[in-house]
C-alpha cells in the first residue's frame, strides 16, 4: 500500500515518505521526504492520509512519523471520526 497508494499521491505535490523501520511488534516508522518536510498539513497527512491507510494492514499495530507529533487522543479521535470510512483509490 506503501508503493502503490500513498507514494504516488504524495509525489503528486513534491513529496515523499521513507520507510525508517518496521519493528518486530509492527510499529511502522517513517519520515517525510520533499516538500512533505515543510508543509504546514504534515500532522493531517500522517493521520488521515497514511496512518489510517497503513494500520488497515495486517500486521502493522502503529504508525509513527519522524518529526511529527501529535497525542495519541488526538489520533485516537481521528480514528474514530474516519472509522469505517475507506481509504481505497478506485481503479
Amino acid at each position: 500500500m506503501l508503493e502503490s497508494e500513498i507514494r504516488p499521491l504524495l509525489k503528486i505535490h513534491g513529496g515523499g515518505v521513507d520507510l525508517l523501520e518496521l519493528s518486530d511488534d509492527g510499529v511502522l516508522r517513517l519520515e517525510f521526504q520533499g516538500a512533505c518536510r515543510g508543509c504546514a498539513l504534515q500532522s493531517v497527512t500522517y493521520a488521515i492520509g497514511i496512518r489510517q491507510r497503513l494500520l488497515e494492514v495486517d500486521g502493522i499495530t502503529d504508525v509513527e512519523m519522524k518529526g511529527v507529533r501529535l497525542s495519541k487522543a488526538a489520533l485516537g479521535r481521528t480514528a474514530a471520526l474516519y472509522k469505517g470510512y475507506s481509504f481505497r483509490i478506485a481503479r
